[in-house]
């Protein structure tokens, strides 16, 4: 019998993977709900652009082909649509493997990353995958960043800092002056990677302007995403943007066909569709009204957000979770370390109130 566990080693087979929302089809079948919706996963609601379904479709002849494997075109059309060079773009298979190949390209033996919890998991289950660790620094009160804390864990074998703004999962962001103190204080040899996945709905006027800091900081490296506000989820393709030398050493790493030709079409089409993704913002900022309007007077706390979602607090966060998934709501339940809370995805009108209504019935206040 082979012990693949001891194959793999410590490292790997204690890794606990990342849990993803459940899906709606899954629901349905596992309890016969019928009509679910889902608010877990911070997806665009208002589905995919028509002009990338469009798009899609007129390409699908040409899939017997293999991809452009530096995503050209959709390098030209992104460099003019952010105004930064070509070769300052690397794109993946949405922000995941950004965060891997940023990770296999630059961590090296003994050394580690940084972060601040409660963030994106992933950070850290990667590293643990690649045979390193993610030393996590908590946040202040109301899940603010921690800078001084952040600035105290840095090390010698401290190689990239992840820096979620806004961040996932509890909306919470940083300011410029903020960031730019941090970049300041850090050795220029540690490379900060700044996840920016929900930056198209930022309203925040003291939110940082990323791109403008990366002709000052060559240690600075954006990730994107086109899964949140371009409604591409299902596509898988993100992208970062950062020092050319920075970009050269990630595609030396990256795989020759990492990014799908479907995806890079969508994503080209999704570009050119501006109206979609103002009324993307648009419909969440209503829908955060309200929802922040619906919990004042349920008298739940919660964190304001700078992204698609909110955290809540609700007291016991599995019990109202498990009771929302009989009901055919899908939210998501985020563990013990926020065990108080559960995080909704800010969803159409027509959702949001059906999330509500559950919501109150659940407890007790309808």
């Amino acid at each position: 019998m082979i012990d693949y566990k001891k194959l793999a080693g410590e490292k790997i087979s204690s890794l606990i993977p990342y849990q993803p929302g459940k899906p709606i089809k899954e629901l349905e079948r596992e309890l016969g709900v019928k009509e679910a919706i889902k608010l877990a996963s911070n997806e665009n609601p208002l589905g995919v652009s028509k002009k990338v379904i469009q798009a899609v479709t007129e390409a699908l002849h040409e899939m017997n082909r293999y991809p452009l494997g530096d995503a050209f075109y959709l390098r030209q059309e992104l460099s003019r649509f952010l105004d930064v060079p070509p070769h300052q773009i690397i794109f993946g298979t949405g922000s995941n493997e950004i965060i891997e190949l940023a990770i296999r390209t630059f961590v090296k033996e003994g050394e580690h990353v940084l972060s601040y919890a409660p963030s994106f998991s992933v950070y850290g289950i990667i590293a643990q995958a690649a045979g390193s660790f993610c030393k996590w620094v908590p946040t202040k009160d109301r899940f603010k960043v921690d800078f001084n804390k952040l600035k105290e864990a840095v090390e010698n074998s401290t190689r990239i800092v992840f820096l979620a703004n806004p961040n996932n999962p509890t909306g919470v962001y940083f300011s410029e002056e903020e960031l730019v103190d941090f970049l300041n204080y850090i050795p220029k040899e540690t490379i900060v990677i700044l996840d920016e996945a929900y930056v198209e709905y930022v309203d925040a006027p003291d939110f940082p302007d990323s791109l403008k800091l990366l002709k000052k900081y060559p240690n600075l490296i954006i990730m994107r995403t086109f899964s949140k506000a371009y409604g591409l989820a299902g596509f898988r393709i993100g992208y970062a943007i950062g020092h050319p030398d920075a970009i050269d050493m990630l595609n030396r790493v990256r795989q020759p066909f990492n990014v799908n030709m479907v995806a890079q079409i969508a994503a080209i089409a999704a570009l050119e569709d501006r109206e979609f993704v103002r009324n993307s913002i648009k419909i969440n900022r209503e829908g955060k009204a309200y929802l922040y309007k619906q919990f004042k007077e349920l008298g739940l706390d919660y964190i304001e957000t700078q992204a698609n979602f909110i955290l809540v607090n609700v007291g016991d966060g599995k019990d109202v979770f498990d009771r929302l998934l009989k009901e055919g709501v899908i939210v998501r339940f985020l563990g013990p370390t926020l065990k108080e809370y559960i995080r909704v995805s800010i969803g159409t009108p027509q959702e949001n109130e059906v999330f509500i209504t559950k919501l109150k019935k659940i407890l007790n206040k309808g």
